[in-house]
């Protein structure tokens, strides 16, 4: 009886219908027709139109001030001048009548932010200059002054050979570890080593204070060194600038009692007001070339004209910007830069407005000669996708106007090195129709 009943159950039980889902599907019925083809071409007469123009950031805008000394290539010196600093004060409340300060001694920090850590016997020579020393002060102007003894020196490898002072001391005072010599000059270390707070400590024959010039200060800063002699020093516009800290004292006289005056002391820090640097090689007309760096700043406008083609039925996969050098960038390997690419919104020649994406990037090595490339495949792309944007681009150095360096590349009027790009792209899939 109880098998009959399952029998009965078993043939009342509706009948499932199972789906493999892991078999595949057979072609050609589900597979679409056509293959994925790419290509890859290198358009050599695509950029037109391109053009150089220099001025946009002047040396005394820069982030950074360039010292080198490269025996052939470039003498160039950093300067500036400190603001002023008051030379009197009232010590009695009430009282009018000024007493003037006197200077005991100067504490001078400058801020190296690049130097070459293979250059040897590194030093720093500090000079006086005209605190009247502005922009329109040359190489030959301010000549005289570094032909004078200097202020002060110091070599920077042989205060970073010798053993940091780490007591507590020490690190109360300075906040950190320091290297330091018997003249009094100390060094901190940042950025793992990359960067060099370098203090100096100056008397008061050193560093006076002159009430004709308001207690300004002007210095200049020759480097020197066995090989590789560059250093670029912080400025006003990377907030890393050159500070001077003045220790002074003063008498308070005492007019009410037999009592003698008392002196009262104090420091009071001066940033600097301005600061450039000046060189000795005269700048280049840009000519025919496409030139990008040096100081004052050039850049470098490139006009594309898109095939119609790019704009149909493609995608692109890769984009590179290929240049050639016109010769090697002349200067020490620490002094390598890199230039940037920026689509422009609107097309206005040199004064076109720059978007604020980047486009591309590459790193130019002093003394090579290679032919450079950028990948700019994302600007490429957009263009691609929109034929609305305007197709021009704008290259430019990082930081700009920091250093005596630039680079030229061959133009479009030099048909057989002129500007090219490559670029790889793949028609889109023809998808059969449902």
């Amino acid at each position: 009886m109880k098998r009959y009943f399952a029998m009965l159950l078993l043939c009342m039980s509706p009948i499932a219908c199972v789906e493999v889902a892991t078999a595949p599907g057979v072609c050609p019925t589900f597979c679409p027709n056509g293959t994925i083809e790419s290509y890859d071409t290198i358009f050599t007469d695509i950029i037109v139109r391109d053009s150089a123009f220099r001025g946009y950031v002047q040396p005394y805008q820069a982030e950074a001030m360039t010292a080198a000394d490269l025996p052939g290539v470039i003498d160039s010196r950093a300067v500036f001048v400190t603001n002023n600093m008051f030379t009197t004060t009232t010590p009695v409340p009430g009282d009018t009548t000024p007493v003037p300060l006197v200077a005991d001694s100067v504490r001078l920090r400058t801020i190296i932010v690049r130097r070459d850590t293979q250059a040897t016997n590194l030093q720093l020579k500090l000079y006086s200059v005209p605190v009247t020393t502005d922009s329109a002060s040359t190489f030959l102007d301010l000549e005289p002054y570094f032909s004078n003894p200097p202020v002060d020196s110091v070599n920077v490898s042989a205060v970073l050979a010798r053993p940091p002072i780490t007591d507590t001391t020490t690190r109360r005072v300075w906040g950190d570890s320091i290297w330091t010599d018997s003249a009094g000059h100390v060094i901190i270390q940042a950025d793992s080593g990359r960067t060099l707070f370098l203090y100096w400590h100056l008397d008061s024959l050193q560093a006076p204070l002159v009430v004709a010039d308001s207690g300004r200060l002007g210095f200049g800063i020759r480097v020197a060194a066995d090989s590789f002699a560059t250093v670029a020093l912080g400025t006003l516009e990377s907030s890393r600038n050159a500070l001077v800290s003045w220790y002074y004292h003063y008498t308070v006289p005492d007019t009410v009692t037999s009592e003698p005056d008392s002196v009262k002391s104090g420091v009071a820090p001066r940033a600097a007001a301005f600061d450039n640097f000046v060189f000795d090689r005269p700048v280049q007309p840009i000519d025919s070339d496409l030139v990008v760096g040096g100081a004052p700043s050039a850049r470098s406008l490139l006009r594309v004209e898109l095939p119609t083609f790019l704009h149909d039925s493609i995608d692109v996969v890769r984009a590179t910007l290929i240049l050639v050098p016109v010769t090697p960038v002349a200067a020490s390997p620490a002094d390598s830069f890199e230039i940037r690419g920026l689509p422009v919104l609107t097309d206005l020649g040199a004064k076109s407005p720059l978007a604020q994406v980047l486009t591309g990037r590459t790193t130019i090595h002093a003394n090579v000669a290679d032919t450079v490339r950028m990948e700019v495949t994302d600007m490429i792309r957009s263009w691609a996708l929109d034929s609305t944007q305007t197709t021009s681009f704008v290259l430019g150095q990082v930081p700009e106007a920091a250093s005596y360096t630039d680079i030229r590349f061959y133009s479009s009027r030099s048909p057989a090195l002129r500007p090219a790009l490559r670029i790889t792209y793949v028609k889109r899939f023809p998808f059969g129709k449902p």
